[in-house]
């Protein structure tokens, strides 16, 4: 997967910005607050039709009616151009200039994973947090997955309405909230089981991916905790009484947990926020290798300030790995004193200053 360019109209701080990118290793360079990261988000945003740092009206550049991000991107089979537009009226997502309906069946058209500052949150956040960026990813991965979630939520929706309308009743009758239950246990067992493998997936190359980033001989591994995995209809219908108190559903994929274990002790209470953010680094080199076993295709890497924790050495040893797998790159960082000449020379370097964007010529 490569994006050939992108322009930008009214998004943040960009009246109208076009970058065309280099096919492997692109530096954007500026100081903090110049807008680098603005550019990551439009791309995310590209890509997931949501942002991750803000409510969608903020990416709406101040007293304009609409944002809109187009790009130019191939993959192994086609070129193709995207186009998202905000407004206050909502989103409209199209692939060469065809417009589609359901942005689920949008999501998934160019393969990014984005290493941010957020990305804590993984790890020492809340299991919201996890599910949701464990969602977020392998729904662009895996259509059957994102749809079967969809499902799911639909479902958990409609049950959770009848809970609220059964408590209030006298003698509530049972027998709808028995088919509704089958339903979401149906669905509940399949997402559990997309679940399981993807983690065992993950796990395949997590612990190489760690030990090399890194420099340390630590077990890294991630676990999946779901709340249910056997009998899930059963352990449903058993939690009638209490789902009924609470008016909602106790149980299932949407209650269910990730944990990171460092030499088996979660890395939440046992790592630092420097080894953290080295673990969610790998976390995405393994859930990239994960993708190209998948659909044999490499993701653009977005990486936002992700020389901060790196000394000179694995920086440079980052950058060549993801040459090596011919992996488009795009890097946000302050400086570029500490890369060396030979992958300068490969790449593009832009520098980021007062609301835009130049491509400047390194002469190493």
């Amino acid at each position: 997967m490569k994006l050939d360019s992108i322009i930008l109209y009214n998004f943040r701080n960009y009246h109208k910005q076009e970058v065309i990118f280099n096919k492997g290793v692109n530096f954007f360079v500026g100081n903090n607050g110049s807008g680098k990261t603005n550019l990551l988000e439009s791309i995310y945003f590209l890509a997931f039709a949501k942002s991750y740092k803000t409510s969608e009206i903020n990416l709406i550049r101040y007293s304009h009616p609409f944002a809109r991000v187009q790009a130019k991107a191939q993959d192994t089979l086609r070129s193709f151009e995207l186009k998202l537009i905000l407004s206050e009226s909502g989103k409209r997502a199209m692939i060469n200039n065809v417009e589609i309906k359901k942005l689920s069946d949008y999501i998934g058209s160019i393969n990014v994973l984005a290493f941010l500052p957020e990305d804590l949150m993984i790890i020492k956040g809340s299991p919201r947090d996890r599910r949701y960026y464990i969602d977020l990813i392998y729904g662009q991965m895996d259509r059957h997955y994102l749809n079967e979630l969809g499902s799911y939520k639909g479902l958990l929706k409609q049950r959770n309405e009848l809970l609220k309308q059964l408590a209030e009743s006298p003698k509530p009758d049972i027998l709808l909230l028995d088919v509704i239950t089958e339903q979401l246990a149906a669905s509940a067992k399949k997402i559990v089981s997309f679940r399981k493998k993807f983690v065992d997936r993950i796990n395949m190359s997590l612990k190489t991916m760690y030990q090399f980033i890194s420099d340390k001989t630590e077990l890294f591994e991630f676990q999946y905790r779901p709340s249910i995995e056997e009998n899930i209809e059963a352990i449903m219908k058993s939690k009638y009484k209490s789902d009924l108190l609470m008016r909602t559903t106790n149980v299932g994929p949407h209650r269910d947990d990730y944990d990171f274990m460092i030499n088996q002790k979660p890395a939440r209470d046992n790592a630092s926020q420097g080894e953290q953010r080295i673990m969610v680094l790998a976390l995405i080199l393994a859930i990239a290798e994960t993708i190209y076993n998948i659909r044999k295709e490499r993701p653009v890497f977005l990486l936002d300030d992700v020389f901060s924790e790196l000394d000179e050495k694995r920086q440079n040893r980052l950058i060549k790995y993801l040459s090596k797998l011919d992996a488009q790159t795009i890097i946000t960082t302050t400086t570029l004193d500490q890369i060396e000449p030979s992958i300068l020379n490969q790449a593009k370097v832009f520098r980021v200053f007062n609301n835009s964007i130049r491509e400047e010529q390194y002469n190493g």
